[in-house]
């Protein structure tokens, strides 16, 4: 059975990793034709708001990775990125940010390695760490081929810009879709089998367990302690309630 390692640090803390994880990511890109992306740079690898997740294999390395960058006085990715196209994004993004929030970017999974369902266990991770990150809220921009990754996590357009939601970005092949997680504690719009999962990485965030996101199963192993992942007993006790709520 294939072996997989996720693993969740702080972007200042492990500055080796940021840089792989630049370098394979714009090597998925530029098999993508995609060359020239703003977002695409290193200014997040110094940003102690920015988390990382990747997922190492024992034999091929670093074969995916995402982020979360919380929102703070420097605009996030989307902002960047659409603001151009439309400017209404400042303000959708402004009004989130009171909440706490997050964007999750820069999902990659190296074509080496492709078919084994690490975008969908990453999504799954990054989610799971919002509530230790303090992101009460979360946004996405993904390509329309990707988008199912988030909307089982409980993503939902925000329909509010672009075409409904749609921007043709970073190129006009592809379709990008603009999303917000409402409420990342409960997850009120995220799949019951993943609501569940999610809840359970976040009180045991280091274990391990088989998945089959790619249809073979895999291995997981799960390193998502962050900030000392220490949560609260309101937090805790807010996961329970609906955990148990949506076990009933």
């Amino acid at each position: 059975m294939e072996t997989i390692k996720l693993y969740a640090f702080s972007a200042p803390k492990e500055p080796r990793l940021c840089d792989e994880f630049l370098r394979e990511h714009r090597k998925v890109l530029e098999d993508f034709g995609i060359s020239q992306v703003t977002t695409n740079n290193d200014r997040w690898t110094k940003d102690p708001n920015t988390y990382v997740i990747v997922a190492l294999h024992p034999q091929q390395g670093m074969v995916g990775g995402i982020r979360l960058q919380i929102q703070s006085d420097e605009p996030l990715p989307m902002e960047e990125a659409l603001r151009k196209l439309d400017p209404r994004i400042v303000n959708v993004l402004h009004g989130l940010k009171s909440y706490g929030n997050g964007e999750v970017c820069g999902l990659w999974n190296a074509n080496r390695y492709a078919n084994h369902g690490i975008p969908i266990l990453l999504s799954k991770a990054v989610t799971a760490i919002s509530v230790m990150a303090n992101a009460r809220r979360m946004v996405c921009l993904v390509a329309h081929y990707t988008q199912r990754h988030p909307r089982r996590n409980g993503f939902i357009v925000i329909e509010g810009v672009g075409d409904t939601g749609k921007f043709s970005y970073p190129i006009p092949s592809i379709t990008a879709i603009a999303m917000v997680n409402p409420d990342t504690m409960i997850l009120e719009h995220a799949t019951d089998e993943q609501r569940q999962q999610i809840f359970s990485l976040r009180l045991r965030p280091e274990q391990e367990r088989v998945e089959y996101s790619g249809g073979e199963p895999i291995l997981v192993q799960y390193d998502l302690r962050v900030n000392s992942n220490v949560l609260d007993l309101h937090a805790y006790q807010s996961i329970k309630t609906e955990r148990m709520r949506y076990s009933a």
